[in-house]
């Protein structure tokens, strides 16, 4: 979301005030109550005007920087606030793979003709934009995940003195060439060189937000093995009386040799809902690890990969992590489900 600067905003208050046309009142109520932080649902509900109108008003100032309704200004729109509104309705409910389904889908319901330019232009000016929906594990539980956030706040504020909790997971990076997007010039084609032969570490990590404390060891595999010496050397570097210690359900991390090790331990386990690694602070960590040390990286060998991953860990992470409390930290947000349905028109 773009913020009008102060001399701008002041402009635009001036102009409200001098305003005598409901629309154009509207408009520069919308551009100022969004810069407010109104959402467009608000905006519509209070002006009375319709959803689409709002998205109209928006476009037409951040591309034109359009804030009256001056005759002659912009082509009229083809289709009606209603039939805009019942279209931004439906698109919604069903997606599209290709602006031609949608321009077929209002040719038959409005009787309007549009090009592909035109209706794309119409989609970006209602909000809409052109990405791949969100991938979630087929068995993702929300009520699951809602009841585990509770069972946390209510461990977080009954914690007695000495006691902590920290979030456990193991991370598995490979020396492995992994190209994501970034901003790069028109024209300008850029390389990532490939990595041949992929070799990798096993790390596990517990991390105590308070204080950003995170302790990680490297093990040639996760097993119950190095669980139990992970949590042996975790409690003999903590002066905790207890340590609360959440993880997810992997085999490692739930056996009968890690339940006999945890009867005579200061560590109690609490066990996250399956599928729910958004629940997981330390998932965080691992992502800034690969972003840092993975992303749009080449190492030439392995010796090489390895010292910067465990750089990152003894030297990034002491002297960052205090600063990372935005991102790694226990907002939790729960996924709900919003099942995609594709529409071929």
């Amino acid at each position: 979301m773009q913020k009008l600067d102060r001399t701008r905003k002041r402009q635009l208050e001036r102009s409200l005030k001098k305003a005598h046309k409901i629309a154009e009142r509207n408009r520069l109520c919308v551009i100022l109550g969004y810069d407010d932080g109104l959402s467009v649902e608000e905006l519509a509900t209070v002006l009375r005007i319709t959803h689409a109108t709002v998205y109209n008003y928006l476009n037409d100032f951040w591309t034109e920087q359009k804030t009256t309704n001056s005759p002659g200004s912009g082509r009229p729109s083809k289709l009606t606030d209603d039939q805009s509104e019942e279209l931004r309705n439906h698109l919604l409910e069903m997606t599209y793979l290709k602006v031609k389904g949608i321009c077929a889908y209002v040719r038959a319901t409005f009787g309007e003709s549009f090009s592909r330019s035109g209706m794309t232009k119409w989609l970006k000016a209602n909000g809409f934009v052109y990405k791949a929906p969100k991938t979630v594990p087929g068995k993702l539980n929300p009520e699951a995940q809602k009841e585990h956030i509770e069972i946390y706040e209510h461990l977080k504020t009954s914690l007695k003195p000495g006691e902590i909790i920290c979030f456990g997971d193991a991370v598995h990076p490979a020396n492995q060439s992994q190209a994501v997007r970034g901003w790069i010039l028109k024209g300008v084609e850029k390389t990532l060189q490939s990595t041949g032969k992929q070799q990798r570490l096993h790390i596990m990590g517990a991390l105590d937000l308070n204080g950003m404390n995170i302790f990680t060891r490297e093990y040639k595999t996760v097993d119950a093995d190095a669980v139990i010496d992970f949590f042996q050397q975790l409690e003999a570097s903590s002066n905790a009386s207890k340590i609360y210690m959440i993880l997810d359900n992997a085999r490692a991390n739930k056996n009968k040799k890690l339940d006999e090790y945890l009867k005579k331990s200061r560590i109690t386990p609490v066990y996250l809902p399956p599928y729910s690694p958004n629940l997981n602070p330390i998932e965080r960590l691992w992502k800034i690890m690969r972003e840092t040390k993975i992303h749009n990286q080449y190492y030439e060998s392995s010796v090489e990969f390895f010292h910067e991953i465990r750089k990152f860990f003894t030297e990034d992470v002491p002297k960052k992590a205090r600063h990372w409390k935005d991102r790694i930290n226990d907002r939790f947000q729960v996924i709900n489900l919003n099942p995609i349905k594709s529409a071929f028109f």
